[in-house]
């Protein structure tokens, strides 16, 4: 295994009509032409970008044309599942053959091997629901992958399947299979990447490693142990990049955009 870098973003909410959430700022676009500028500044670049859901705010053909048009100076591969204001349908026939590691069927999993690691993601929506599930044929396939992974492994989805301290967020992550999902993942420790809750956050959860991205659209100051509603907070986005080392331990440095 050799060094490698991952860039991990989440929560795009790209649009170019209407903004299904009513909350994604119209200079979006914008602020994702800085992300990806800064991106390619790094030196060396990043291996790999995974994203991990709601590329759209919505989910029409042209969402993703935009997406396509705005990430496309990017020279890396990049991996991402969709969340739940993306559209499996649409998503598939414009970025379907741009994404790399994107699985046939009617999931949008995805399997990336790279430099000694392997990256699962996994599609956790319920159509037409802002939670999350993993159902019984979703996680056969996680299981099945797992049996050819590397021991450094990292699982991308949008929904958290950890609690994150607040009540509000907790009942709209992995509503779904999350004990399962568990004890599939328990034989050796795994990195999970998240999204959905607007705000970074870390945690072990047991053995495994779990982490949230921010989201550039509009972000979350939650407060831990608080039982109060999430507001919007005017915070300023980064991003983390997570730099595998040979030795197999990881190291997360966060990329602030201003």
């Amino acid at each position: 295994m050799t060094l490698m870098l991952i860039a991990h973003l989440s929560d795009l909410h790209l649009y170019t009509e209407r903004s299904e959430t009513g909350q994604a700022p119209p200079d979006i676009r914008y602020i994702v032409e800085q992300i990806v500028s800064d991106l390619l500044s790094l030196e060396p670049r990043p291996d790999l970008v995974v994203i991990s859901g709601d590329l759209a705010d919505g989910g029409t053909d042209d969402d993703y044309q935009l997406i396509r048009q705005l990430l496309t100076p990017l020279p890396m591969p990049i991996m991402a599942v969709p969340g739940n204001h993306d559209r499996r349908e649409a998503m598939r026939r414009v970025l379907g053959g741009w994404l790399v590691g994107l699985q046939e069927g009617k999931f949008l999993h995805s399997r990336v091997n790279i430099n000694g690691v392997t990256l699962l993601g996994l599609d956790s929506v319920i159509v037409g629901k802002p939670q999350g599930a993993l159902c019984r044929e979703r996680l056969n396939w996680l299981e099945g992958e797992l049996r050819k992974a590397q021991p450094l492994t990292f699982l991308v989805m949008h929904h958290p399947p950890f609690m994150t301290g607040n009540p509000h967020w907790d009942a709209y992550s992995l509503i779904e299979g999350r004990e399962r999902f568990r004890q599939i993942i328990d034989a050796s420790p795994k990195r999970i990447l998240c999204g959905h809750i607007h705000q970074p956050l870390h945690t072990q959860w047991g053995p495994h490693y779990g982490a949230i991205a921010g989201s550039p659209a509009f972000q979350y100051n939650l407060v831990p142990g608080s039982a109060a509603t999430p507001i919007e907070h005017n915070v300023s986005y980064c991003y983390p990049l997570h730099c595998c080392q040979p030795d197999g331990s990881v190291l997360v440095h966060l990329r602030h955009i201003t």
